[in-house]
This record gives structure tokens, C-alpha cells and sequence, in this order.
């Protein structure tokens, strides 16, 4: 049922969203965010099989609109190794990596107010392909983004400029890789320094300070660090920070940033939100802890009028790899929205009730839930209304909404809510 909003005229249109099949593979997976995760501890979250199938196979694009599913993958739960230590890693000292430490800071000008990030997490790592990206498939995004009409720039500089609402060139794209893993260090490390290719990588402090032999070891973090590489926090335990009492939330930023203090000797300005979750009370223990700015797991490109505590990613795994995907996502421009509904990212209502306003209209415009039969409501030409037929399950629910845009390229807009 629609809901009428103050300023808006009568309902312009009621319609069930029901894309016919096609396309799907093509963009089934760009919205992919890493790891639905049960009964997680307040260390490291117990990981359902990798073998699981998407939570959205059956939602399928038409040829108006790309069906920007939230397909979630699930990661293999990984054997216990035998901790390593500093001295059984690489010494960071025989590195002849560069130090090109300012190679971030140059921030190119241009007309463009949004940009596309990607997330990766770990490279060349077959038996985790839900989380994993080939090194095939790795070295095609590389030569797209070196050979294309791009340009890669580092993400706290992304940031700034959109913040302070200076231009960008047109098709920026920024580089994120979660977690820390060895195969960050070992595989990609080389393939960026070697293109020059600025990225930031979010490391959750605890999961060094274990020391399992799959992450890197702060003399890797130091490594990358002083050779311009951007350093993020991710928490200390990695854990799903909206089911934390405020008072732990805060210890978890706090003990983060003193190990980063200790170790690198400064405390990130930027943040990923473990799995992409927030609530209000999180967003504002970031935001007091220092941060600038925090991204989630949702589809879309950022840009001058996003929440810059809440930033969208574009996710890339084995099965989301292919160039078709990587392509259409790298082209993207926002679909630019207000007054979002529900407006905390952690719902308090099951189903939920999400609504938007367009900054411009958008006729063509379709939206697809990852779960739920979804009822469109239009309210004149900006209000988008959304009902679902029933509560949806635990865990996280998306939903991505796209419209065509200027030479061929999707505006796209993504919102991921935990779900108690």
C-alpha cells in the first residue's frame, strides 16, 4: 500500500516489481557483500559453507533496468593454523619496494561530483572463491583500469574532494581491499606497485595480533604503509558491531586504534564497517572515534550528497568477477536520493517499509530486493515507495535501485539494512 508524503501528489503509478528472466547473469552479483554470517562471537564470526548458493538467484533484470540483486556469498569457515610470528614473516627491511608515499596525493580535477570503489578481499585463493578473485581474473581489471578510460585514485582523496564538493574526472575509481590477508600482501601488492595503482587496505587489528599464517604481519601493514599505501580501520575483532551494547562498540574502535597507534604510529582516518552492518549508535561511535569517513557493503557510486559515514562499494569475487560485471559497475553514476526510509541501517521493522525521493525523475527506474516480493509505489515523479509481501530473514537485506542514465550507463543506488 502507498504511503502518501507530505509535498507529494497522488499516486502516479502502484506496481508489483516483477522482472521477467534475462540478464541475470550479467549483474546478479554486483551488489555481492562477503560473508552472511550466523552465530558470531565477538572474535572471529563462524562462516556458513561456501557451497551455499546466493540468497538471490531468482531475481532477474529486464532490459529497462539491471536486476542489482544483493546476492550474498558465504565463505568457508578456515581450518585453525598455527600462529606465526614477526620473525617467521617477510623482513620488511628486504623489501625493494618503492616508497612512494605521496603517490596518493595528487588529486586530478574535473567536472565529475561521484566515483566507483571496489572491495576486494583476498587474491588467488581458489578454495575461498566466495571471498576470493582469481589472479585471471585480477589482471583483467588491472589492465581495464590501466587501459580504459579511468582513473584510479587513492580513496581518502576520492573522499575529500567529494566532500568538499570539488570535481573529479569522470570515471574515478577507487581501490579497497578488506581484512588483510597474506594473499593482499603476496599477489596484489606487486600487480599495484607495478601500475602504480593506489589502494587502501582495512585491517581488523585483532586478526594480526592472533598471528594466523593466511594474514599479513604488521611489518607486511608497515611495509605497505610507508610505501603509500592507505591503512583503514576495520574494528579490532572483525565482529557484527550492531549487536554490541554502545560501551563495547567504543572499546572495539578504541582498542583498534591503540594498536594502530602502536604500530604504525598514527590511527586511520577512514573505515569499513565489518560485513557492511551499522546502526545510528555505531555510525556515531565512528564518527566520535575520529574517522572521516566509513564505508558499507552496498551497491552504488559515491558521490557530493552521499553519507560519508555510510559509503557505497561496488564487491568482486570469483563468481562476480567477469569483465561484463566489472565494467558496468566501473561506469556507473549515482542514482542521487533523499530523505531514505528506514532511515537507521539496522531495522526496527520487519518487513521494512523503504522509501526515497529522487533528486531528479527517473521514469525508467526499477528496484529489486534480495528477498520479498516488492510492491512499487511512485508518488508523482520524485517519491518511491517500496512494500514488501512479508518479513524477510535475519542477517542482511539489500535492495538496488537503477535507472538509465547518459551514454548507456546505469545510475544506481543501494541500501544494505541488518536485519535482527
Amino acid at each position: 500500500m502507498a504511503v502518501e508524503t507530505k509535498g507529494h501528489s497522488a499516486i502516479s503509478a502502484v506496481m508489483p516489481v516483477k522482472p521477467p528472466r534475462r540478464m541475470h547473469g550479467l549483474i546478479v552479483g554486483v551488489s555481492f557483500a562477503v560473508g552472511l554470517t550466523f552465530g558470531a562471537t565477538a572474535g572471529f564470526a563462524q562462516i556458513a559453507s561456501d557451497s551455499a548458493p546466493a540468497t538471490d538467484e531468482t531475481v532477474e533484470a529486464t532490459t529497462a533496468a539491471p536486476a542489482v540483486t544483493g546476492a550474498d556469498g558465504a565463505e568457508t569457515p578456515e581450518t585453525p593454523e598455527v600462529p606465526t610470528t614477526e620473525a617467521t614473516a617477510q623482513d620488511a627491511t628486504q623489501s625493494d619496494a618503492p616508497q612512494n608515499a605521496d603517490q596518493e596525493m595528487v588529486t586530478p580535477s574535473g567536472d565529475a561530483t561521484s566515483a566507483v570503489v571496489f572491495m576486494y578481499h583476498r587474491f588467488g585463493e581458489g578454495e575461498y572463491p566466495s571471498t576470493n578473485i582469481t589472479m585471471e581474473q585480477f589482471d583483467q581489471h588491472v589492465k581495464e583500469l590501466t587501459s580504459g578510460p579511468y582513473t584510479v585514485m587513492g580513496v581518502p582523496q576520492i573522499v575529500s574532494a567529494l566532500a568538499d564538493g570539488k570535481g573529479l574526472p569522470d570515471r574515478t575509481i577507487g581501490i579497497t581491499v578488506d581484512d588483510a590477508y597474506r594473499s593482499v600482501y603476496e599477489e596484489a601488492w606487486p600487480v599495484f606497485r607495478e601500475h602504480n595503482l593506489p589502494f587502501t587496505v582495512f585491517v581488523s587489528t585483532e586478526q594480526l595480533d592472533s598471528g594466523y599464517a593466511n594474514y599479513m604481519t604488521w611489518d607486511m601493514v608497515r611495509e605497505l604503509s610507508k610505501a603509500g599505501v592507505t591503512i583503514g580501520g576495520h574494528s579490532q575483532n572483525h565482529a557484527h558491531l550492531p549487536d554490541f551494547e554502545i560501551d563495547r562498540v567504543k572499546a572495539e574502535l578504541a582498542n583498534s586504534a591503540a594498536r594502530f597507534e602502536e604500530e604504525l604510529g598514527y590511527v586511520p582516518e577512514i573505515f569499513a564497517y565489518p560485513y557492511g552492518e551499522a546502526n545510528d549508535a555505531v555510525i556515531a561511535a565512528v564518527k566520535e572515534a575520529g574517522y572521516r569517513a566509513a564505508f558499507g557493503q552496498q551497491s552504488g557510486a559515491m558521490h557530493t550528497e552521499s553519507d560519508f559515514m555510510y559509503l557505497p562499494r561496488y564487491a568482486l569475487n570469483e563468481h562476480y568477477g567477469a569483465m561484463d560485471r566489472f565494467n558496468l559497475a566501473a561506469n556507473s553514476l549515482p542514482l542521487v536520493v533523499s530523505d531514505i526510509t528506514p532511515a537507521d541501517y539496522t531495522l526496527t521493522r520487519n518487513p521494512p517499509a523503504f522509501g526515497f525521493t529522487l533528486a531528479e525523475p527517473a521514469p525508467s527506474m526499477n528496484c529489486y530486493p534480495s528477498e520479498g516480493e516488492p510492491t512499487m509505489s511512485r508518488l508523482g515523479e520524485e517519491r518511491v515507495e517500496i512494500r514488501l509481501d512479508g518479513p524477510v530473514s535475519s542477517g542482511r537485506w539489500r535492495i538496488n535501485c537503477t535507472a538509465m542514465g547518459p551514454d548507456s550507463r546505469w545510475r544506481w543506488f543501494g541500501m544494505l539494512y541488518t536485519v535482527p
